[in-house]
C-alpha cells in the first residue's frame, strides 16, 4: 500500500506504474491545509481514472478537523476500495462513518459495505479505546499506529534523539497488535520511519515491529519498500522450518498423532498453525509507503 500526496497531480499520474498492490490517496497530513479542496478534485479525478486498474484507497481527514465529511462526499464513487480515517480515538467515530459510507453508497448505487476502513491510532485516548475500535465495525479493514501524533500526544520527542523507541511507544504498539489479534483483524500496520534516508535504521525499525506482531511498515520513499519487504518477509530458515513443520504434521496426523517431537522440540496444534501462517504470509508480504510523513 503506497501513499500518495492528493495535491501532487504529477505523483498521481504516475498511478498507473507505481509500485504496490494497493495505493492510498492522501488527503491529510501530505497535503497543505490551503490546497485541501484542490486535492480531493485531483484525487477524485485519478479514482476515475484508475481506479478500474489499480486497488485505490483515500486517507482522508479526521473529525477534528471538521473536513471528513466533505472529503468522503468527494471520493466515495467507482473505483474507490476503502477509506484510511486517521486520529481514531473511539468506536463511535468510525460506527458514524459506517453510516456516512453506507448512506453514500446507496445513494451512488455502490454495494452496500463494499467499501472497507483502516483505522490509524494515533492518541493516548485511542491506544485506551483500541480494543472497541477494532469491534466497531464489519468494514473495518485493520488498524496502523501513528507513532508521529502518539509521541506528541504523551509528551514525547519524534524521532527520540537516541533512535531507541520509548517503552511508551512500544506498549502502545504492543496494545495495537493485542486489539486486533482479539478482534480478529489482520495485524496492524507500523507507522513511518522519521528519516527515510537512512535504510539501516529503518530496518532496525521493522524487523522491531515484525517481531511485536505487526503485519507492515509505512514508507515514505520508494527506496524503503524492498528495505521493508524484507524485514517482514519471513527468512529462507524460518520457511524451511515451517515446510517441514507441515510436513511432519501431515505424516503424522495420518497416523491419528497429533503432538509429536521434531529434533527433540514438542509439535503440536498451535506449532502446527504458526508454521502455516509464515508459509501464507510468505508470497504476500503486507507493505506500506507513503510521501507523507506519518
Amino acid at each position: 500500500m503506497l501513499f500518495v500526496p492528493g495535491s501532487d497531480a504529477g505523483k498521481l499520474a504516475k498511478i498507473p506504474g507505481l509500485p504496490g498492490g494497493e495505493l492510498l490517496l492522501d488527503l491529510e497530513d501530505g497535503v497543505a491545509w490551503s490546497r485541501k479542496a484542490q486535492a480531493r478534485e485531483l484525487v477524485a479525478t485519478a479514482l476515475a481514472q484508475h481506479g478500474s486498474s489499480r486497488v485505490l484507497w483515500v486517507r482522508v481527514n479526521s473529525f477534528g478537523s471538521h473536513l471528513l465529511f466533505d472529503d468522503l462526499d468527494a471520493v466515495v464513487m467507482d473505483g474507490l476500495a476503502g477509506i484510511n480515517l486517521p486520529k481514531v480515538e473511539s468506536a463511535q467515530q468510525l460506527q458514524t462513518v459506517d453510516w456516512v459510507l453506507d448512506a453514500l453508497e446507496r445513494r451512488r448505487g455502490l454495494e452496500p459495505g463494499a467499501l472497507r476502513v483502516l483505522a490509524t491510532i494515533e492518541t493516548a485516548l485511542g491506544v485506551q479505546n483500541a480494543p472497541q475500535i477494532a469491534q466497531s465495525s464489519s468494514r473495518l479493514e485493520g488498524l496502523c499506529f501513528g507513532a508521529a501524533d502518539y509521541s506528541r500526544d504523551v509528551g514525547l520527542d519524534w524521532p527520540p534523539a537516541d533512535g531507541a523507541l520509548p517503552l511508551t511507544v512500544q506498549q502502545a504498539r504492543v496494545a495495537l497488535v493485542q486489539a486486533s489479534a482479539s478482534a480478529g483483524l489482520a495485524a496492524p500496520h507500523d507507522g513511518a520511519s522519521a528519516e527515510f534516508r537512512d535504510l539501516n535504521r529503518l530496518e532496525l525499525e521493522a524487523r522491531a515491529a515484525c517481531a511485536l506482531g505487526f503485519g507492515g511498515k509505512h514508507a515514505i520513499h520508494p527506496a524503503q519498500v524492498p528495505v521493508i519487504e524484507a524485514a517482514f518477509a519471513p527468512t529462507e530458515r524460518q520457511l524451511a522450518w515451517a515446510q517441514e513443520v507441515v510436513a511432519a504434521a501431515h505424516q503424522h496426523g495420518q497416523q491419528g498423532v497429533g503432538a509429536f517431537a521434531l529434533h527433540g522440540v514438542m509439535v503440536d496444534a498451535p506449532v502446527v498453525a504458526r508454521a502455516r501462517q509464515l508459509l501464507g504470509r510468505s508470497s504476500t508480504p503486507r507493505v506500506t509507503e507513503s510521501s507523507a510523513s506519518q
